[in-house]
């Protein structure tokens, strides 16, 4: 009841610090928003000064498209009256008229795509602007032809009024002179009663010219009324071209589209105004907020010391249930050490059981026939009587001799058990790793069947430092696995060697063999791939643990129906702690 009620306790400690951690997020969340409004204000704030300069930039360029057209306009009128050298002032005002009007519509202070009127006043401009230009070229070409008129003409007066039949005639001079000088005022400035003129005074030439006697004066008289025919013709059609470019307002778009870009500009800076009012107003406001937040926060922060008391108070509620399961579970770890303990023991009582069987098998072998033999020594002996001749004595000499071989035949067998025990050797001492194997294959023999076969390569190798009856466990319990993994037929190959300060223990079978996953699990404690109670997957983790207290190494290949093979890796010096365990710790598993 007690448990329960500290479970309903802390869940409701949960549930409100849940809510509390709720209403952080909750408060995080408006302090980014608020924190994300004041930056976006004052990013609108703050681009009024790059406003500002831009501002100033593009006045300007309005105000030198504004100069180069009164400039452009300029050098169309001084054109006209300076021929020869107007032509080249007026291209470069045509280019600088050019510049300024496409400096309006291109860069980072252009005045395109600001808003929709001034796109309007902009398209209308550059419209204007491209007429006059294109008209411009037209109006160059027409000067050019002026000027070379022009020039035919004065080139052309000075032959007449050189030629000697005008000299001879004092009036006709006077009206060329006259002319030359019209049509020159003509050419600069032209007017009806100019034109009325000319007309009057090339008549008069053209009569006059009749009269005389001399072709090539006429000739030289007719040229020269003839480029003055075309040097008003030429300047007519010039003045026609004024006359358009006149009716282009350039200066009129170019207003608007400044009243329009200021009316814009404007616009932009009354937003600017009221962002920076509206930021003073939500810098107040939210100047406000925090301090209900403050109090809201203070507020929350006595309500957690509460909550952190009350979580204080469960936490040693639940360091004495902790202790308890804590308890609990130690014993049920000691339980479990002991089961383990004496599985163990278990094992090792049946291992012995094996061991003691294969060796009254291999026991009752001679002494049969050694009684046998006894049996019969002692029925002939009762036989003869008082005689024995020398037949009877070889007889009884060969089967002494028989029971002399069983006897050590015995005799041997017991040595080879308390060699491979080493009960009064257990201790760490140098050992003959190949007499160690021969002692393990005479102790299993009774596990080797008939249908397998022992195949020795034995090197010759140094006796090595270690604890003689654990490493005969560990070749005992290899080759009991591998005969049982034959299944009672195959081969068992045993090959030792020294590599370098080590020697090597290759124990192969050609069994059954063991996939990839069962050869990874082979050394775990309790893994085991026999049936239940045939097997405790001891075995090889003992095995594992006395190769590893000696400071050497086992490894395993294995192929699923081609065999296993153990390499069992052994320092000639002992580097571990196997001399230390005592025989007691001594376990013999076989067949795992």
């Amino acid at each position: 009841m007690r448990l329960m009620l500290d479970q309903n306790k802390t869940a409701g400690i949960k549930r409100r610090a849940g809510g509390f951690t709720l209403q952080r997020l909750l408060v995080v969340l408006a302090v980014s928003l608020a924190l994300g409004l004041i930056v976006f204000l004052l990013w609108k704030m703050l681009r009024n000064p790059l406003e500002t300069g831009l501002h100033v930039i593009r006045l300007e360029q309005i105000d030198s498209a504004a100069k180069a057209d009164v400039e452009l306009n300029q050098q169309i009128l001084r054109a006209r009256l300076a021929l020869e050298s107007g032509a080249r002032e007026l291209e470069l005002a045509r280019d600088r008229f050019d510049v300024a009007q496409s400096s309006l519509s291109s860069g980072k202070a252009g005045l395109g795509d600001l808003s929709r009127d001034i796109n309007q006043s902009l398209q209308i401009y550059r419209t204007q602007a491209g007429d006059k230009l294109t008209l411009l070229n037209d109006y160059s070409a027409r000067l050019a032809r002026l000027a070379q008129y022009f020039s035919v003409m004065r080139v052309a007066g000075i032959s007449v009024l050189n030629a000697p039949a005008v000299n001879s005639s004092e009036s006709l001079r006077k009206r060329i002179m006259t002319l030359l000088q019209e049509a020159t005022a003509y050419s600069l400035q032209s007017s009806p009663e100019n034109a009325f003129v000319i007309d009057q005074l090339a008549a008069e030439v053209s009569e006059a010219a009749e009269q005389l006697d001399n072709d090539a004066a006429r000739g030289a008289l007719g040229h020269l009324l003839e480029t003055v025919s075309l040097l008003r013709s030429s300047r007519d059609d010039l003045q026609k071209l004024i006359s358009q470019f006149d009716a282009i307002e350039t200066g009129t778009a170019l207003q608007n589209l400044q009243l329009a870009y200021e009316n814009h500009f404007q616009g932009r800076q009354d937003t600017a105004r009221r962002y920076r009012q509206t930021l003073a107003v939500y810098a107040v406001a939210l100047l406000l907020a925090f301090g209900l937040i403050a109090l809201r926060l203070r507020s929350s922060f006595s309500a957690l010391d509460n909550a952190n008391n009350e979580l204080q108070d469960t936490n040693s509620n639940l360091e004495q249930i902790v202790n308890k399961r804590t308890q609990a579970l130690s014993k049920a770890l000691d339980d479990l050490k002991m089961q383990q303990g004496q599985l163990i023991q278990s094992e090792k009582m049946a291992s012995l059981g094996q061991m003691v069987a294969g060796v009254a098998h291999e026991i009752n072998t001679p002494l049969g026939y050694a009684s046998s033999n006894v049996e019969i020594i002692r029925e002939s002996l009762q036989g003869m009587g008082q005689e024995v001749d020398a037949e009877s004595l070889e007889e009884f000499d060969v089967l002494l001799a028989d029971v002399e071989y069983g006897l050590n035949q015995i005799s041997e067998l017991v040595m080879s058990l308390k060699d491979f025990s080493r009960v009064d050797r257990s201790q760490s001492q140098l050992f003959d790793l190949n007499a160690g194997i021969d002692t393990a294959l005479k102790i299993c023999n009774n596990q080797l069947k008939d249908g397998i076969n022992i195949e020795r390569n034995f090197a010759e190798l140094p006796e090595i430092s270690c604890a003689p009856s654990q490493l005969n466990q560990v070749f005992l319990n290899l080759i009991n696995n591998a005969a049982q993994a034959m299944d009672g037929r195959g081969l068992i190959q045993i090959t030792t060697r020294q590599v370098d300060a080590y020697v090597e223990v290759a124990i192969r079978d050609n069994g059954s063999g063991m996939d990839e996953d069962t050869r990874a699990h082979i050394f775990e404690p309790f893994f085991t791939t026999k049936a239940v109670g045939k097997g405790t997957g001891l075995g090889l983790s003992i095995v594992f643990r006395i190769i590893e207290d000696h400071g050497g190494t086992i490894q395993v290949e294995s192929e699923l129906g081609k065999g296993t093979e153990f390499v069992v890796r052994l320092p000639i010096k002992k580097i571990g702690k196997a001399a230390d365990v005592s025989p007691a710790n001594d376990v013999v598993l076989l067949g795992e």
